[in-house]
């Protein structure tokens, strides 16, 4: 990954998303485009306001810089946009500078509009194509513990591989769950073929490890770094519980999943939750 963008909002949390994309271009030895858009709303007539208002948030960004001298050492650029849509501009400079990951922290709502169209995470995430890395907690040190989610459809295999780009000396948990009717005809199936639909998922998710050996081998994963498993259950409720159990730095998801897998193109239930409150920081990849 040669390319990093930070999509930085400059809120008060944004200390933890700076260094997240910091420590990230070090390790990957990548450079670090940082993208700041001055919402809709700041917009004023005055040419020299808006000039104002730019040279501003470039300001506050070099002053977050030089508070990691880490960042002394990686290649990086700044661009402040003044009006635009916050999310068609963050996605559209990341196909520019070729990015392969966004990194973008959490922010607040604005209430009344994201009550249907969401927050700017979840619509970088559905319009885009690039990866999004949602940091949530301030970095004590690189990934360590994470949690892959996979329904084996080409996001989560994305999701998947990117998760291992961003933790090169982690511990990996992947797992896989599966759905049976809670109907009468559900029992049933369960009781007399529960067996034979957990043999085949679990077949399925073999099969999955199998075709990315060559990746996992490529990535230097051992063994003992590395280790996989199905469950029963609906998709979202697994992954909390999991989450609960292992207690991870980084969850990792794909978009366009079936549906009773990791999709998140209709969010609603625990796939908003996870979004609007993870437990973790969370990395999201679509097909593309």
């Amino acid at each position: 990954m040669k390319n990093l963008m930070l999509a930085a909002d400059l809120t008060s949390q944004s200390d933890r998303a700076f260094e997240r994309a910091i420590r990230l271009a070090t390790m990957m030895k990548a450079k670090l485009h940082i993208l700041h858009v001055c919402p809709s709303y700041a917009q004023v007539d005055q040419t020299s306001r808006i000039s104002s208002l730019k040279q501003e948030a470039e300001d506050i960004v070099r002053d977050y810089l030089s508070c990691y001298p880490e960042a002394e050492g990686i290649q990086h650029s700044i661009t402040v946009i003044e009006g635009g849509e916050v999310f068609l501009e963050i996605i559209k400079h990341a196909e520019k500078v070729k990015s392969g990951l966004i990194v973008m922290g959490m922010h607040g709502k604005s209430r009344f509009r994201d009550m249907f169209v969401g927050t700017t995470i979840e619509r970088v995430v559905r319009k885009g194509i690039t990866p999004v890395l949602m940091v949530k907690n301030k970095p004590i040190g690189d990934y360590r513990n994470i949690l892959i989610g996979t329904d084996f459809l080409p996001g989560s295999r994305r999701a998947f591989q990117v998760a291992f780009a961003l933790a090169q000396n982690g511990f990996f948990h992947l797992f896989h769950c599966y759905e049976i009717s809670d109907t009468a005809i559900g029992d049933t199936i369960r009781h007399w073929h529960g067996d034979m639909i957990k043999n085949n998922e679990s077949k399925q998710l073999e099969k999955f490890v199998k075709d990315n050996q060559k990746f996992l081998k490529k990535s230097g994963v051992s063994s003992e770094r590395f280790r996989y498993w199905t469950a029963e259950g609906a998709a979202y409720s697994c992954l909390t519980q999991e989450a609960a159990l292992l207690k991870p730095d980084l969850i990792a998801i794909g978009a366009h999943g079936s549906a009773a897998g990791f999709t998140i193109d209709k969010l609603g239930g625990t796939a908003k939750n996870i979004l609007t409150n993870p437990p973790c920081d969370v990395l999201v990849a679509k097909d593309i």
